[in-house]
């Protein structure tokens, strides 16, 4: 239920193809209403936003754009139908007593997607300038558009999941031929398999000299000290993180639950209460201070300040020369396995399997280009967030991009059409009971 909210980050990438393909194309008409359920209208200009959206996809994805006024009509259609469906369901939940969706819970979702989409830019002025050549405005206005998207979906998502629990909607497993030929009706909007790589990477984290810790500890101390006196903990964390990540959002991590942070840092922050600050930290990464800011059931939202110790050359060294010693024995024909638990940081990844090579740092992307089964690569030096390490690689395959295939996504679909037939028939239920006027 959160597609609109998926759509529009994912838009940004694109915008200005999708603005010319709908100059192209004449979608943008007059404003006028599409459609009305119940007292609320539904804004053609609402429909042809949506449209053009779906056009950047289309374009961005390399499918055919449609050819004539028909198809642009059907589509229109179709938005037009999932735009009432939409709303039938949050007027519903409206309704619902059941349902309720707090501020807080709209803050947090807004938050999170905020901080999911500023991440995808290397600098503010970067986040700022595509939501700028989107049409979207500033971040603060972004960020109210999007608001009131997300209250939306946060009330469907509950009103479903009430209604499921109360056995108002239940699930009706599909059959085998129901599953074909969902995917035959639908291949030509199923995503594309993207081209993937596969390997397994011993990875070895340089470790700091005893001095360069005592040092890191040192300073955490002091920054403790400052905070306990009254100091601002985002303005402290601005100037003294060793964590770039989050050092300009003033140590902010956003929401995690259990499971996302290593087990030292979990166990103090899991334990704060808000506002709390707790005392030095010590992870494999450095020192930590940990301010808390708010609590949801089983997902925190905190803030930290590192103080990572300085790798010197030495350092550095040291480490590269483990990774060698661990390709050297890979080319050797030592087991991968018994090499992983040589030198292997436990902490790191270490099997890829079907990845796509821009989801990888940039540099196992490049070690990996061109690289064919059974080859040792490295040992390779990967830099990001701030972090260096050294990977031994042992190459296992590529496989290129093409669809996938009914047996890859049969379970997927299969849950789709059992979750989505009871719900259909509570829409249409829904349909049923309200006063409907399509105007297209």
């Amino acid at each position: 239920m959160t597609r609109r909210l998926l759509l529009v980050p994912l838009a940004l990438g694109f915008a200005a193809a999708g603005t010319a393909a709908a100059q192209d194309t004449s979608f943008v008409l007059v404003d006028r209403i599409a459609a009305i359920v119940g007292d609320t209208p539904i804004p053609l200009s609402r429909v042809d936003e949506e449209l053009n959206l779906m056009m950047a996809e289309l374009q961005r994805s390399g499918q055919p754009l449609p050819k004539d006024s028909a198809e642009i009509a059907r589509y229109r259609r179709q938005i037009v139908d999932r735009l009432i469906e939409d709303e039938l369901l949050v007027q519903q939940a409206t309704r619902d007593t059941s349902v309720k969706v707090t501020e807080q819970q709209v803050q947090s979702s807004v938050d999170a997607a905020m901080k999911q989409l500023r991440g995808q830019f290397g600098s503010e002025f970067e986040f700022r300038r595509a939501l700028q050549q989107a049409g979207l405005g500033t971040p603060e206005e972004y960020r109210r558009f999007i608001t009131d998207q997300v209250r939306r979906d946060l009330m469907k998502q509950q009103l479903i999941q009430r209604m499921r629990e109360r056995q108002e909607i239940r699930s009706v497993p599909p059959t085998e031929r129901e599953v074909r030929d969902y995917y035959e009706s639908t291949k030509a909007q199923q995503p594309h398999r993207p081209a993937t790589v596969s390997f397994r990477a011993i990875v070895v984290r340089p470790q700091p000299e005893p001095a360069a810790k005592a040092r890191a500890r040192a300073l955490a101390d002091s920054v403790l000290g400052l905070l306990r006196a009254g100091s601002d903990f985002d303005a402290l964390a601005r100037h003294f993180s060793d964590d770039p990540g989050s050092k300009g959002e003033g140590g902010d991590l956003g929401w995690f639950r259990r499971g996302r942070m290593v087990a030292e840092f979990e166990a103090v922050a899991f334990r704060l209460r808000p506002g709390q600050v707790s005392d030095v930290v010590e992870t494999p990464f450095g020192f930590h201070i940990i301010q808390v800011d708010r609590i949801e059931p089983g997902e925190i939202k905190a803030r930290h300040i590192l103080f990572a110790p300085t790798l010197t050359d030495a350092d550095l060294a040291a480490g590269q020369g483990r990774a060698d010693s661990a390709a050297q024995a890979l080319r050797a024909g030592v087991p991968v396995d018994s090499l992983i638990h040589r030198y292997h940081d436990p902490l790191e990844q270490s099997l890829f399997e079907d990845i796509p090579p821009d989801n990888l740092p940039e540099a196992m992307k490049n070690a990996v280009q061109g690289a064919l089964p059974g080859d040792v690569i490295g040992p390779v030096r990967v830099e990001d967030s701030g972090r260096v390490r050294f990977a031994a690689i042992l190459f296992e395959g590529a496989r290129p991009e093409g669809e996938y295939t009914f047996e890859e996504l049969h379970d997927r679909l299969r849950q789709s059409l059992a979750d989505g037939s009871g719900v259909r028939r509570y829409i249409q239920q829904l349909r049923d009971a309200t006063f409907i006027e399509v105007r297209l």
